[in-house]
């Protein structure tokens, strides 16, 4: 992979992480067109955790009062990091035992087509639905955390089908999306360290650290523009328009991956 190729890939990431069109299905998909091999999950992992850095930035000051009322331990933000670790767990067991399968998902781009047609009638179904309610629940945070494990399949979006969920369970549909948000940082941590140690060892990893620091980069200053359009979109309520795009993208591959 080239400089150029891994900075439109990051940028490609960056702007489809948290916007509801999933980043891994867009990036199976440009590796397709690119014809680049992407071999092992290595430089998705990387670009991932340039958009975890982009959740730091622009949600600094969340997370910071989180951290602050853990330490002193107020309640709400102890209930508030516990339902983050909770629905984290799904996720976590799922892709620990299906990294083999999920590399072999990215081979196929005529399936993440497919799956991204799914996306679309997911967003669909949140049409005119709103909410009021925080994410404070267990079977709320469980109900997501699921959702999040589901989304491991690259077609199939992450911050789309948590929000989703979330609205389906009348919650507000800005909370959701920052509890999503909130989600990804220990789940996107996880999979960056595991993936940062067999590269450090030298067992794994097929592209230069140039090449994956470009990416990352790229992937970090398209994220936090994603992060900020994102949620001043579902301060209208309009989470659905995105539909559209998916199953747009979605024919086209289907038509381009066909054979």
């Amino acid at each position: 992979m080239t400089h150029l190729e891994a900075a439109l890939l990051g940028l490609i990431q960056g702007l489809t992480e948290f916007l509801p069109v999933s980043s891994s299905g867009h990036l199976a998909l440009g590796q397709a067109l690119l014809g680049i091999d992407p071999g092992d999950v290595t430089f998705e992992v990387i670009v991932h955790f340039g958009t975890l850095l982009a959740v730091v930035t622009v949600l600094r000051r969340r997370i910071w009062a989180l951290v602050v009322g853990m330490v002193r331990r107020e309640r709400s933000a102890l209930v508030t990091g516990g339902l983050v670790l909770l629905a984290s767990v799904p996720a976590a067991v799922v892709g620990l035992a299906l990294e083999d399968t999920l590399s072999a998902a990215f081979a196929s781009p005529f399936s993440v087509s497919i799956l991204l047609i799914v996306t679309g009638g997911v967003l669909f179904s949140t049409r005119g639905l709103s909410g009021e309610r925080m994410v404070d629940g267990i079977w709320s945070s469980i109900a997501i955390g699921v959702a999040q494990a589901a989304a491991i399949l690259p077609g199939i979006s992450r911050s789309g089908l948590t929000i989703a969920v979330g609205m389906w369970l009348r919650i507000e549909a800005g909370e959701a999306a920052i509890f999503s948000f909130l989600l990804a940082i220990p789940i996107i941590g996880g999979a960056t360290v595991l993936k940062m140690g067999g590269l450090a060892s030298g067992v794994e990893g097929t592209e230069s650290w140039s090449v994956l620091l470009v990416g990352a980069v790229a992937a970090y200053g398209s994220g936090v523009v994603s992060i900020r359009w994102l949620l001043s979109i579902l301060a209208q309520g309009e989470l659905s328009r995105f539909a559209y795009y998916c199953w747009a993208i979605g024919i086209a591959g289907c038509i381009a991956f066909w054979a």
